[in-house]
């Protein structure tokens, strides 16, 4: 006589639950680059806020502490890019501040191993940076950003405004299905920054 195997909803479940654990185990004993993040903080300087030909324009620099880790990670054939994002709230005293202007800029950074040398790419620039040399690439290239939040008309005269300008850098291009199965992992190379800048107009 044959017999057939009763296999519950529970059982099924656990067993698609093993699969993915030993998944997401699989691919951190690969030593997949997205397991490891360094330990530095991005640091910016110069932080200014202008008007240029009409528009909000907020200029900085961004250095690295460290960028042997970052030099390997782009040996692997990964492709980086620096974020930042920058925002203008009207200060209120009694309700939320308003936002009234942002912005955001994302620069990709990778490894051309032909021709052995670094592209990075600024928005704005039609040609992209190349340099043998990865630190004086990015102190070319991020050393002195720019970013234009909108038309400085959207500032009123006689009020309190504040800048947050917030700095992260990881690695682009990342599968969809990696972010869920290493969740516990980390994809950014330095740890972000914020900054603030209180100003009155």
């Amino acid at each position: 006589m044959l017999r057939y195997a009763a296999h519950s909803p529970l059982s099924a479940w656990r067993a698609l639950a093993r699969l993915f654990f030993a998944l997401a185990l699989a691919v951190a004993a690969l030593g997949c680059p997205v397991a490891r993040a360094a330990d530095g903080a991005l640091d910016l300087g110069n932080l200014t806020l202008d008007n240029h030909a009409g528009d909000i324009t907020v200029r900085f620099g961004v250095s690295l502490p460290d960028i042997e880790g970052l030099e390997q990670e782009l040996a692997a054939g990964t492709t980086v890019g620096l974020k930042c994002q920058a925002t203008i709230y009207r200060r209120k005293s009694l309700w939320a501040d308003t936002n009234v202007a942002e912005a955001t800029l994302v620069s990709p950074l990778r490894k051309d191993a032909l021709a052995n040398d670094y592209i990075l790419e600024i928005p704005g620039d039609p040609r992209p940076l190349r340099d043998k040399n990865l630190a004086a690439l990015l102190d070319k290239g991020w050393g002195r950003l720019a970013m234009d939040l909108g038309p400085w008309e959207s500032l009123l005269p006689g009020h309190q405004y504040r800048l947050r300008l917030e700095i992260s850098m990881g690695r682009l291009e990342v599968p969809v299905w990696m972010r869920y199965v290493v969740f516990f992992m980390s994809f950014d190379l330095y740890k972000p920054v914020s900054y603030q800048l209180e100003f009155n107009y």
